[in-house]
């Protein structure tokens, strides 16, 4: 296993070439990539699938795979689910550099 060659604190400045979001990208998928940048300023289900242009139920699945690994977490409030990201996830965007999408 290879060794990481910086550790992962969010604190260095973006690649200035955007490999760095090519890379987040790459280990997410663009949707999903998108959909944890969107959960930094709190979202609903229905607001993560106008974001993204894509259905409700997409939206929801890509929102179970990002709270399944901590990204983000889920809440219910009335009728609505929100979704807001985790320090964890808020690293991994930092780190990756992800920029509006």
């Amino acid at each position: 296993m290879p060794a990481l060659r910086r550790p992962l604190t969010g604190t260095e400045p973006a690649e200035a070439d955007g490999s760095a979001v090519r890379n987040l990208e790459s280990l997410l998928g663009r949707t999903r990539a998108a959909a944890l940048h969107v959960t930094a300023e709190g979202c609903t289900t229905s607001e993560l699938a106008r974001r993204l242009n894509v259905t409700a139920a997409a939206a929801s699945q890509h929102a179970t795979v990002l709270r399944n690994t901590d990204l983000i977490t889920t809440s219910r409030r009335g009728g609505s689910v929100l979704h807001f990201i985790t320090p964890l996830g808020l690293a991994l965007l930092r780190t990756g550099a992800l920029t509006e999408p």
